[in-house]
Parts: structure tokens; C-alpha cells; sequence
């Protein structure tokens, strides 16, 4: 008997590049007993950096599908309502390949998915380099972001630049600044 899904699925999409911090934020939320009651979550990991996730600490562990997708070949309707098909997801949290345009993925989402958050991080000490050489794709990482975080911000570390770099494309967003510690 096939599983009807919800009409609606909420998308947490987590934006940034290679070492930025998306994978422990990722970790830390999928602990969380708040946010993980046992809802069936398709986890796509289009990046892997340093971090694994240890799903066995994930706070409903038997509830999530952690899936990687390896090529932007695999982007499609298709294959991303293949996979929340065969594990009946509610919803889908994505740890997105910080040198892929987001549109890729908006052209590619099924119907009824609904981007619900949209997360960015940088690591404050390498994202202006970042801007200097490739600026396309940080833009692209802040322009539909509710929140950036700049992690490893150290003490002593001028603001201005990042906030600058920040509200040049969006006013709209947060922006949190993480400490080392």
C-alpha cells in the first residue's frame, strides 16, 4: 500500500560552503527533541566536508533517511520525489553544495515542497575572500536567506565588512555572529 505524503512538505534548506558550520548546526538540530517528535525527515547531503553526521544521537534516529547526492546530475523532481517516496518523509532538510547555484535546487524541488527556512553560514574568516573571488556565489547564498551566520567570528574581528557584505544584498535577513568558543 503506498503512503500518502503530506500535500504540503516544509523544506529547511542550509546554505554556505565547505567548512562553514551547516553539518554541526545540522547534527546539533536533528539531537534536539524540539524540533525532531518523530516526523519521517529525508536528509539530502549534497556537500561533505570534515563533519559526519552521527545519526545514531539524532533524537529520533530510526525516523530519518539521510541521503547523499553526489553529482547535480541527481537534482531532478524525479529523483528527489523518488527518495521522499520511498521514506515517506514529511519533511526534507538539505544541506546544500556551496558551489551550486540555489535555483538548481528550486527548479528541481517537487510539487508541494515549500521552502520553509533558509539558513546561511559563512566562516567569518575566509568569507571575504570568498566575496573577492567568487561573489556570485555568495550572493546567490544570501539573497533568499532568513538568517546569516557567520561562524568562528573571533574576538576583535570588525563587524562592519561582514554586516556591509550582508545588508548589500539583503536587508531582510538576521545575521547572528558565533564566536570560536
Amino acid at each position: 500500500m503506498k503512503q500518502k505524503l503530506p500535500v504540503e512538505t516544509p523544506v529547511y534548506l542550509f546554505l554556505g560552503f565547505l567548512e562553514s558550520g551547516k553539518t554541526k548546526f545540522i547534527q546539533e538540530t536533528l539531537e534536539d527533541p524540539r524540533f525532531s517528535s518523530g516526523e519521517k525527515t529525508l536528509l539530502l547531503v549534497m556537500e561533505e566536508g570534515e563533519e559526519e553526521y552521527e545519526t545514531i544521537k539524532f533524537a529520533m534516529p530510526e525516523s530519518v533517511r539521510l541521503e547523499v547526492i553526489e553529482d547535480k546530475s541527481q537534482l531532478t523532481e524525479e529523483y528527489l520525489a523518488k527518495l521522499q517516496e520511498e521514506c515517506g518523509a514529511e519533511r526534507v532538510v538539505v544541506e546544500y553544495n556551496g558551489m551550486w547555484l540555489v535555483e538548481d535546487f528550486f527548479a528541481a524541488m517537487p510539487e508541494g515542497w515549500m521552502i520553509n527556512q533558509v539558513m546561511t553560514f559563512f566562516d567569518a574568516q575566509t568569507v571575504l575572500g570568498y566575496n573577492a573571488n567568487m561573489r556570485q556565489l555568495v550572493f546567490d547564498k544570501i539573497q533568499n536567506t532568513q538568517l546569516v551566520v557567520f561562524n568562528r567570528y573571533a574576538e576583535g574581528m570588525d563587524k562592519m565588512p561582514l554586516h556591509k557584505l550582508v545588508r548589500g544584498i539583503s536587508r531582510r535577513c538576521d545575521i547572528v555572529y558565533e564566536r570560536v568558543d
